[in-house]
């Protein structure tokens, strides 16, 4: 009972931070939206100003003061459109986040004092290895693969199955010549039952520049990787 309550209350902190997390997605796909607005409106402005030039060649004396009203309001709205732009779609800086050797083992005991389904962690990484997430997005990495491998265990002990744990590798390769990290998560079990939600694992890859990927597992079961770019120390 006490190992029940455990993965229960891990999988309520994992969808705590789920919402917690598409809140974030949204308000960035908000901010893009924004930006894109401004954009077209800059164009509008752009226009507005070389519509004044032309008038400015053509119209009589008494116009300029309109005119010049006309060309100050389009240099306003381009000045605060311009600083709108800025905040909704800030310059992007690659930052280094948290070690990820310690922040996902300290994770994985989190899971294995949660469950009662063992975890085979195969850690073969450099100490100081970085991704920009930090330790708090790695360990909700590790929670969500790790839950939904044990969503199909926990269906397999319903069925009297023998019970087998999770392999979770740890390993850097490379790609295109550039350093990645994947998180490579292996059950060996193949069900068609629910899994657990793993939209928080995807979004946290996508949102630090990484992917999330699934595959059938050689000799039965899945695979699922969690790929991310290493940032240089």
């Amino acid at each position: 009972m006490t190992k029940i309550n455990e993965r229960l209350a891990l999988v309520e902190r994992q969808r705590r931070f789920e919402w917690e997390l598409a809140r974030a997605v949204h308000s960035k796909a908000a901010a893009r939206l924004v930006s894109g607005k401004t954009h077209d409106l800059l164009n509008l402005v752009q226009i507005v100003q070389l519509a004044s030039l032309e008038l400015a060649r053509r119209c009589n004396p008494e116009a300029h003061e309109f005119i010049e009203d006309l060309q100050k309001a389009a240099r306003d709205a381009q000045h605060q459109l311009t600083e709108l732009m800025a905040v909704a779609r800030p310059e992007e800086i690659i930052t280094r986040g948290a070690p990820v050797g310690a922040a996902i083992t300290a994770a994985v005991e989190v899971v294995r004092a949660a469950s009662t389904i063992a975890v085979d962690l195969h850690l073969t990484i450099s100490p100081d290895a970085t991704t920009q997430c930090s330790a708090d997005e790695l360990a909700h990495l590790i929670y969500g693969v790790t839950l939904d491998a044990v969503a199909e265990t926990v269906q397999l002990e319903a069925d009297q199955a023998e019970a087998a744990p999770i392999e979770l590798f740890v390993r850097e390769r490379r790609i295109d010549g550039k350093p990645w990290l994947e998180i490579v998560r292996s059950a060996r079990v193949a069900l068609d039952g629910e899994h657990f939600d793993l939209r928080a694992v995807e979004a946290i890859a996508v949102k630090n520049g990484g992917e999330l990927a699934h595959s059938e597992r050689r000799g039965g079961g899945t695979e699922l990787v969690v790929a991310l770019p290493l940032v240089a120390t």
